[in-house]
């Protein structure tokens, strides 16, 4: 199916096309624009009829011939051309033995050896006559005549052009329609894919992408289909953790609710029985409570990569850390853990929006202290990258650490080491994600890795205010 675009470009540029082509012919052959043409009206005057060009093209071509080679010629061209000259011998007779239009026999005496040229103007036409001494010796009088009675002096320049010109004019705009033809199918054939691949993600198809049909292009199209497979990736990636987000949500409010419809059913048996309900109660407070953080922590994760907010504001991450650390002390005295902050660096700013990254490193402290063995120590190291201009927190504990494989998955929501399966201790599986999309909004970059004499370090880096601005993009 030819698209509407597909035949517009194509009409367009072959009409454009032929029209420079016809008028370019056009506008040289009527107004004499060859190479020679300066030449020849700097030797004539400001009248330069057609039929006075057609003259000196006449005996341009007769000058270098005998007698019969003129009248092979003249014969061999077709009845429309000759009808508008004539070669007259010394006798005055055509050679062709055609009968002489009227005003010929009147400037033929004119042309002598002195005085080899002469012309004739009427209201509707014009004669002009040229006497040549042929190779052979033989003189003959080439005349030119703009056309027959009641003809525009026009009409012999017209109809050479139109019987001369018209096949290389038909070549030309068919060479141009093919060419034409190629380009339209190359321009919206990328813009065509775009539309079917639009289609689908309108029917929920998200996996489908372009840029394979653009690999050996390198134009704004490919450069579109590119960003538009940019796009549909991060629809689908929207979509699925959307869907495992849903999924995970579902499946963590359901124990809580399945505990407090188990205590409510106690404490009513109980109640009616005359008995304490006190236990019942306090197991549905703690489940109301859960049910409380997790809904508050679900609210906590950010909805976009953007955010929907500007960076406005600035935190020195040195007093922060020193901060938290100074938060932190009494409950890291209760373990006999230390809290050992390393840093050269007297501020290190960074962007934020109002205080979002107080919560990611409250939210990695609290684990490390959590997971940390007694009397241990954790490490707070806070350091720059000037060549890629950002600070680098790193805290590591001294706990078990986490497999290797699932390093990456601790930043999904919900996500629980075999380790913190229960959540009375291991939380509700969400400070982590929350950290990694905060992070992430800052332009910055969250990884956890193991240490080789145990335990689990947490790498936060975020880049300066110049760092900001370097970014592709920003």
């Amino acid at each position: 199916m030819i698209s509407r675009l597909y035949l517009k470009i194509f009409f367009t540029f072959w009409l454009i096309t032929a029209l420079i082509i016809v008028t370019t012919n056009v506008v040289a052959h009527w107004f004499d624009l060859t190479p020679d043409s300066s030449i020849s009206n700097q030797r004539q005057d400001g009248n330069y009829e057609p039929a006075r060009r057609l003259l000196y093209q006449m005996v341009g071509s007769a000058i270098n011939r005998n007698t019969e080679q003129v009248i092979q010629d003249l014969r061999a061209m077709p009845s429309w051309s000759t009808q508008y000259f004539y070669v007259i011998d010394a006798d005055g007779r055509d050679l062709l033995g055609r009968p002489l239009p009227a005003g010929v026999d009147e400037l033929l005496p004119r042309l002598t050896p002195s005085h080899p040229y002469d012309r004739i103007r009427e209201p509707d036409r014009r004669i002009f006559g040229r006497q040549v001494t042929l190779n052979d010796g033989n003189v003959v009088n080439v005349v030119t005549v703009s056309g027959r009675r009641g003809e525009s002096e026009s009409d012999v320049i017209w109809q050479l052009f139109i019987n001369n010109i018209w096949p290389l004019l038909l070549i030309s705009i068919l060479i141009s329609g093919s060419l034409c033809l190629v380009l339209a199918r190359y321009f919206s054939s990328g813009i065509l894919t775009l539309q079917r691949a639009t289609r689908q993600i309108a029917d929920g198809d998200l996996s489908v992408r372009v840029s394979p049909h653009f690999a050996r292009r390198r134009d704004e199209i490919a450069a579109l289909g590119r960003d538009f497979d940019h796009m549909t990736a991060r629809l689908e990636k929207a979509m699925l953790e959307q869907k495992r987000l849903i999924k995970d949500v579902s499946h963590e409010l359901r124990s809580p609710l399945a505990r407090l419809q188990v205590a409510l059913g106690l404490a009513q048996q109980r109640s009616r029985n005359g008995g304490n309900v006190n236990k019942e109660l306090d197991r549905i407070k703690l489940a109301a409570d859960y049910l409380n953080d997790v809904i508050s922590d679900i609210l906590a994760l950010p909805v976009s990569d953007n955010g929907g907010w500007k960076l406005d504001d600035t935190l020195d991450l040195r007093s922060l850390l020193e901060t938290l650390v100074d938060n932190y002390l009494p409950e890291a005295d209760k373990k006999r853990v230390r809290l050992d902050l390393h840093t050269d660096l007297d501020e290190a700013l960074v962007p934020t929006h109002g205080n979002m990254l107080v919560g990611v490193f409250e939210n990695i402290l609290r684990n490390a202290l959590h997971y940390t063995a007694p009397v241990s120590d954790i490490l707070l190291d806070l350091t720059y990258n000037s060549k890629r201009q950002q600070y680098c927190v790193r805290i590591c504990d001294a706990g078990p650490g986490v497999p290797e494989e699932e390093l990456d998955d601790i930043f999904k929501p919900f996500y629980r080491t075999d380790q913190a399966r229960d959540r009375e201790s291991g939380g509700y599986g969400l400070g982590l994600a929350i950290a990694q999309r905060t992070v992430a909004l800052h332009q910055g970059t969250i990884m956890a890795s193991n240490r080789p004499e145990g335990g689990l370090c947490i790498q936060v880096c975020l880049p300066t205010p110049d760092g900001i601005s370097a970014l592709p993009g920003l």
